[in-house]
């Protein structure tokens, strides 16, 4: 009877806990459906709704962000590269540090460059604060386990961050 009783508290606990992690992973897919939205229409004021606080105001600022973004965006377009997908995986790993929580979202980015597309696969990292009311996506390109505390002073590595892969260019056919 006690073996059944234990059971079953470790199987409700443990679907409790699944439960409130597919709630979390729900909610980063939401908030991921907008955030995709802003990239590829290059929609510069939601994607600064979506940037880390921090990381705006090392930049001096919302306007200077926004600034920085459009430079960014008109520098790619110089080039010939355009925004052409991206998808979030499904493999969102989670974990909760003080009060935010954090997450590793795998990406799948398609570029059209010249002559062809370019296909990344990368992570996002999703922060959540005030209790999941605002999420945040920070890209993973330049951060190493070195310098992601400059960035997210709470990351506590139980969340390693995966190893980069190179893109694939694929040309187009003529």
């Amino acid at each position: 009877m006690i073996k059944k009783l234990l059971f079953g508290l470790i199987f409700y606990t443990g679907m409790q806990a699944q439960t409130a992690n597919g709630q979390v992973v729900e909610e980063i897919k939401t908030a991921g459906q907008i955030y995709v939205y802003a990239q590829l229409h290059g929609d510069h004021e939601i994607l600064l709704d979506f940037t880390y606080p921090s990381l705006i105001e090392k930049a001096g600022g919302r306007e200077a962000m926004k600034e920085l973004l459009r430079q960014i965006q008109e520098t790619k377009k110089k080039q010939g590269q355009r925004l052409a997908s991206l998808q979030f995986g499904e493999e969102i790993r989670t974990v909760q540090v003080k009060d935010e929580v954090h997450a590793i979202v795998p990406v799948k980015q398609v570029t059209k460059v010249p002559g062809g597309t370019l296909t990344t696969e990368s992570n996002l990292i999703a922060i959540g604060t005030e209790n999941r009311e605002n999420w945040y996506f920070l890209e993973t390109t330049s951060l190493e386990e070195n310098n992601i505390q400059k960035v997210l002073p709470n990351w506590d590595f139980r969340l390693a961050l995966p190893y980069k892969k190179p893109p694939v260019f694929k040309e187009d056919k003529r």
